[in-house]
């Protein structure tokens, strides 16, 4: 904060040490993930594009720092090891308060340290801010885009672009997907169904981009055909409504009578497609444009 703060209080906690070698954007993404469970909510994922912090945003919340504290103390004391991570909350006297918790006077320990412009006690804070200053540019464009995956999933699993696979390699948490249109990440190994839930409507539009304009089936595709005839398929209308839009994006057209179908691409060049023979994309489309089976 841009004024000064004084002291409200200095304690040190009992804490249960992390893995040295446990980054601290994958305790980040952790203390999220603990923090969206305490509250039952999910952030916003504030970040200006040339900044080196991030900041998770919980606008309609009520607790005590003791709250934070014995849910994500041990983290926040690890990740403060090596980037600068700070709480900030609304106190009932209409001000604000900060919380760090570093490490104390030995591995076992954490020092907590609140301020606030007046410097009273607090009983309860309102709305709460999570900042982490990484430092480095990159590295905060990364970390934003995997908490705001995990914002949009809302599971301990998320989803990215290709692009950021490196920095979530080297976060520990990659999932190996092979073929796979995206990258995908979890702290354990997770189903192929798990991973699909990750995948917003925007993801299913480019899967579906991919498949039309591109002629690629990437592996996302044989995960929701495995599923397919089971009762963990899900969000199958959101598959359907992506590939409308898509194919209204690329100006294709579907005829059909009682007897044939047709399927005419931007061009006007006819498109065929085989289900026997077909790749589970081809599978999957032409399931969705004649849904009737028997099974």
């Amino acid at each position: 904060m841009r004024y000064p703060f004084q002291v409200i209080k200095e304690w040190q906690i009992p804490l249960t040490p992390l893995p040295k070698t446990y980054p601290a954007t994958a305790a980040f993404l952790e203390l999220m993930v603990t923090l969206d469970e305490l509250f039952d909510e999910f952030p916003a994922v504030l970040r200006l594009p040339e900044g080196t912090a991030l900041t998770l945003l919980y606008r309609d919340v009520v607790y005590s720092d003791q709250d934070i504290l014995n849910s994500v103390g041990g983290l926040a004391c690890h990740i403060s090891e090596t980037c600068y991570l700070t709480f900030y909350g609304t106190t009932e006297h209409r001000e604000t308060a900060e919380m760090t918790v570093r490490p104390g006077s030995s591995p076992k320990k954490g020092r907590v340290l609140t301020r606030s412009l007046s410097g009273r006690p607090i009983r309860r804070l309102q709305g709460l801010g999570v900042r982490l200053d990484l430092g480095d540019r990159d590295a905060a464009d990364h970390l934003t885009v995997m908490a705001r995956a995990l914002a949009a999933s809302g599971g301990p699993w998320g989803v990215v672009s290709r692009q950021h696979e490196a920095f979530v390699h080297k976060c520990g948490l990659l999932q190996p997907t092979q073929g796979s249109l995206f990258s995908y990440f979890a702290w354990e190994n997770a189903r192929p169904q798990q991973l699909l839930t990750a995948l917003t409507a925007e993801h299913k539009a480019l899967l579906w981009e991919s498949f039309l304009a591109d002629g690629q089936q990437p592996l996302e595709f044989a995960w929701l055909w495995e599923i397919y005839y089971t009762d963990q398929t899900r969000w199958l209308l959101e598959w359907e409504l992506a590939l409308d839009m898509v194919l209204d994006q690329l100006s294709f057209q579907v005829n059909r009578d009682t007897n044939s179908f047709c399927l005419l691409d931007g061009t006007g060049r006819e498109r065929r497609f085989d289900f026997t023979r077909g790749g589970p994309a081809e599978k999957l489309f032409l399931k969705l444009l004649f849904p009737l089976d028997t099974r």
